[in-house]
């Protein structure tokens, strides 16, 4: 499959019901009952980029993606799931954090990695010249799969986000509209499931 598809903090402080920061959001249900069996269907894996955002200092306590709690669990299911995850400590993939998604280590304070997201980049999906068009799909549109996209665009892979995979904080689908139609084309290619080649083709050789 010459697509990757790369979720963003599908985790459930996000969501799931229940969640820190959940609301309902159209996407997630979108990858459970498409994107997911798409992917089994192919024998292949969703490449995943999860977060860790426990407080650095004694003391200050946070509910929200802290590993070896339910809200940091992810839905990918494991037979789906590659089995190297990049545990990020802010918004961007860039910053990670010594003792990242271990709950039994005292989290660092987060600090830049460049060289070391390259490198997972490269080994999980391959050096930008090969190929891959990488598919964004998970949460949330403006913040985190926003910081990822840009991540990629200056490392120079080809980057899309899917529509129908993603939402917004909030949910709202106009909102998710105007970003579509003004952030996005800066960094990356916004596309629908519809679109998406590989897509296009299982379905030209079904109707023949």
């Amino acid at each position: 499959m010459s697509v990757v598809f790369l979720s963003i903090d599908l985790q459930n402080d996000f969501a799931t019901a229940g969640g820190a920061h959940y609301s309902r959001r159209p996407c997630v249900e979108f990858i459970r009952d498409t994107v997911f069996p798409f992917v089994r269907e192919r024998g292949c894996t969703i490449v995943e980029i999860i977060s860790d955002y426990r407080a650095s200092e004694p003391g200050k306590d946070t509910s929200v993606c802290v590993p070896g709690m339910w809200g940091y669990e992810s839905l990918i299911p494991d037979d789906i799931k590659h089995p190297s995850t990049w545990v990020k400590s802010e918004p961007s993939p860039m910053w990670i954090r010594e003792g990242a998604g271990k709950a039994n280590d005292l989290p660092g304070i987060p600090y830049p990695s460049p060289n070391g997201f390259s490198k997972w980049l490269s080994e999980t999906i391959g050096p930008p010249d090969s190929g891959q068009d990488i598919v964004l799909i998970g949460l949330v549109l403006e913040i985190c799969v926003l910081s990822t996209l840009q991540e990629l665009h200056h490392r120079g892979y080809r980057a899309k986000v899917l529509f129908e995979g993603v939402d917004t904080y909030s949910g709202n689908l106009e909102q998710k509209k105007v970003f579509f139609e003004t952030l996005f084309p800066f960094w990356g290619t916004p596309i629908y499931w519809d679109e998406l080649e590989i897509v296009r083709d299982i379905r030209h050789n079904e109707e023949f």
